[in-house]
């Protein structure tokens, strides 16, 4: 008897992250233009800020609003035509902004463009959430598709 209280003790623990998991989709076209705020050197420099506001639809045909501020940190040791930006995103399942998704992560992004060159794909962790996402956390993966549009896929634990 105590072996299989043993046995159903470590089963419980063992499966429970796994059987919580949940995965949730986002997509939306191609991003607007971004209101940038030139804060480092003219032009593009280390602390210059990109902003956006767009609206996208989740997998369960919701809509969504998706704020954006990504901020210039610096340089790719490698090439000098990339550039690292920290990332921070609200996504809002609701009009009130009651049932949210915070983001946040760093990737390198090309010094020319406000986006990732297509096909690339970015993971960012999932610091957080409001509403019937409160404490959430995980990681999400944007791609950014051949067609312009994307796809950003949050894995929920």
């Amino acid at each position: 008897m105590k072996r299989l209280f043993l046995c159903t003790v470590a089963a419980l623990l063992f499966s429970g992250p796994a059987a919580a998991e949940s995965t949730l989709s986002i997509t939306h076209g191609p991003t607007p233009a971004p209101t940038i705020l030139d804060m480092g050197q003219k032009g593009d420099s280390v602390g210059d800020v990109r902003i956006w506001r767009f609206s996208a639809r989740s997998s369960d045909n919701q809509d969504v609003m998706m704020d954006w501020l990504m901020t210039t940190t610096g340089y790719a040791a490698h090439t000098k035509e990339l550039e690292s930006r920290v990332t921070l995103s609200v996504v809002s399942f609701d009009v009130k902004g009651k049932d949210t998704i915070q983001l946040q992560g760093v990737g390198l992004y090309p010094i020319t463009g406000s986006t990732l060159k297509t096909e690339d794909i970015l993971e960012r962790a999932v610091i957080g959430g409001t509403g019937k996402y409160i404490g959430a956390s995980g990681a999400v993966t944007s791609t950014h598709l051949a067609d312009g549009s994307w796809r950003h896929v949050f894995h929920l634990d």
